[in-house]
């Protein structure tokens, strides 16, 4: 038994090699979607796998989807990162329906962009999840979740790196079940627990405001590497991009204006107040000019307050 799988995303190419190296799959689907070459990189790499692939077009993407799979004749098919809704009469065509991997826990982070959110509210796991979609969002049953620990470094790129990595055994497991080689799934209904549906971030999620305690610094700051090149703040009225820093608890002697740089020395590098009497040490910046870290901003000469962007 073989399943048909659509991939419009690099975070898919683990469970889609392990899935094709089980023999697994009929054929592929790859969205013309931004960013064009990453997905035609996909495509490419899926047919030097020797699996037939299709390319979908949003503006026909109901009619491509079923003339797709007419001749496949599969059970399911495995969704990683498709962008566009899938018609609901789509979803009926095949017998187990379309099974889309979402990385991040069901339903409590639903939405495009779970990841930034999950990092921005210091969660200490996400998960793999894989759910039978509906005509809605990250609404269908759920037929397997899988916890993701998220250690207290891990950036957005990291933990998207464990994430993709994670797929793969689940989507094996997914795969034996759908065969008989392991015990079925049973699917679970989403509507037991706290749902929240997550927007794409804005321009305002991703600026520091250095009222915040140092924690919630540290997880803006990690929730944004790489994918914004960092939490925005601004340096003598120019963008100043944090990349990576150190929070310290009962940083500030007595009533300091957030932003404020504390200390700035070799010795323990340039620290800035935050809220609460906090500060975070800067230990990796970005600026129009290049990457710095903190030690070469400070031979830049900084010593004035740092300030939330006025663009936010």
């Amino acid at each position: 038994m073989q399943v048909a799988v659509i991939i419009s995303n690099a975070l898919g190419w683990p469970a889609l090699h392990a899935l094709a190296a089980q023999g697994g799959v009929a054929a592929v689907a790859v969205p013309h979607c931004p960013p064009e070459a990453e997905t035609d990189e996909l495509a490419q790499q899926a047919a030097a796998l020797g699996l037939p692939v299709t390319r979908l077009t949003r503006a026909r993407l109901g009619a491509e989807l079923a003339a797709w799979l007419a001749p496949l004749a599969v059970p399911a098919v495995l969704v990683f990162t498709l962008p566009w809704r899938v018609p609901a009469a789509v979803l009926t065509l095949p017998p187990l329906g379309f099974l889309n991997f979402h990385l991040a826990p069901l339903p409590a982070y639903r939405g495009p962009e779970p990841l930034f959110w999950l990092l921005r509210n210091g969660e200490t796991a996400g998960a793999v999840t894989v759910h039978r979609m509906d005509a809605d969002f990250d609404t269908g049953p759920v037929l397997l979740s899988e916890p993701v620990p998220v250690g207290p470094a891990d950036t957005h790129g990291l933990h998207r790196a464990q994430l993709a990595g994670r797929a793969a055994p689940v989507a094996l497991r997914l795969l034996a079940s759908l065969r008989g080689e392991a015990p079925p799934l049973t699917p679970v209904d989403q509507a037991g627990a706290p749902a929240r549906y997550w927007p794409r971030p804005g321009l305002a999620d991703v600026c520091v405001r250095w009222a915040e305690p140092a924690a919630a610094i540290d997880c803006l700051v990690r929730a944004t590497n790489p994918w914004n090149r960092g939490a925005l703040t601004t340096l003598r009225g120019q963008p100043l991009r944090l990349l990576g820093v150190t929070p310290h608890p009962n940083a500030a002697t007595g009533p300091t204006t957030p932003g404020t740089v504390l200390h700035a020395d070799a010795a323990t590098g340039l620290w800035v107040a935050c809220g609460a009497g906090e500060a975070v040490r800067l230990d990796m910046v970005a600026l129009d000019e290049g990457y710095f870290t903190g030690w070469q901003l400070l031979q830049l000469g900084v010593g004035e307050v740092l300030a939330q962007a006025t663009v936010c």
